[in-house]
Formats: C-alpha cells, structure tokens, sequence
C-alpha cells in the first residue's frame, strides 16, 4: 500500500474542496465575475473528486491510470463499497469543469449555477466524508478529517 501517496491525494482532495466552497461563497459584482466565480468553483470541486478517487484508487488497486478515465471500472466496482457512485460523479464534475473551462458539454449550460455548484458541494461533501471514514479503517485520516470539518463547520 502506498500509505504516503494516499495521504498525498487526500490533502490535495480535501484542499481543493475547501477552496471550492470558499470561492462559492463569494459575491460576485456582475454576470462577468460571477461566471469566473462558477468557473473556478467547478474547477476547484472537479480536482477534489479526481484526487478522491486517485486516493481510493491507490488504496484498493495501488495504483491509478494517469488517463484517469481507464479507472471507472474500478471505480464501478467499488460503488457499493464506498456507498457512491464516485465514476459518475467523476464524470458529472468533469462535464461542468470542462463546461467552465472550454465550453464543452453544451447539455449543463442551464445546470451551470450557483445552486447546482451548492447542491454538488453538499453531495461531495458527503462523499469525501464517507470515504475518509472507510479509508480511516487501514490510513489514520483523523487529521485530514479535522481539516475538513474544522473548515466547514
């Protein structure tokens, strides 16, 4: 087991998530920085899903596709395990990222929103903490954990 890098993934998951949800409850002083407000947002929340993943990745195989995308098999596999469908959320995330970032996925455009961002925030909190509490089971994440609730609360 790569204990360190499991650790790393879990910082960087847990860094990028409290920078979404910071940047989130920004006000923003017009359409324009309001855009850049949801654009980094999704951004921030998309790399806390992937170093998520990575971490669960390493834990269960020891290690991970640097594609990424090679990864949703196992992702699939393990579903139930960490009661979420983390592939899915992988890939919703994505599509708003990329939405953000290029203009891709034309389809979330109407979903590219402050209350969508606040409902996946909620959901990958939930997420994130369910997987650290199954994780904390074979890696200490008390400490990570801390971060997390400490910053949310």
């Amino acid at each position: 087991m790569k204990k360190e890098e499991i650790v790393q993934e879990l910082e960087l998951c847990v860094r990028s998530f409290l920078d979404a949800k910071e940047r989130s409850e920004q006000e923003s002083i017009g359409d324009f920085d309001e855009l850049r407000i949801l654009e980094a947002s999704f951004n921030r929340l998309f790399m806390a899903v992937e170093h998520l993943c990575n971490s669960i990745i390493l834990l269960e195989e020891g290690n991970f596709s640097k594609k990424h995308f090679g990864d949703f098999s196992k992702l699939k596999e393990l579903k139930e395990k960490y009661k979420s469908d983390l592939a899915e959320t992988y890939q919703e995330v994505y599509s708003f990222r990329s939405y953000g970032d290029y203009r891709k996925f034309p389809e979330v455009k109407d979903r590219f929103n402050r209350e969508e961002l606040k409902n996946k925030i909620k959901e990958i909190q939930n997420m994130i903490k369910v997987c650290l509490e199954i994780i904390n089971k074979r890696i200490n994440t008390a400490d990570i954990s801390k971060k997390l609730n400490e910053d949310v609360a």
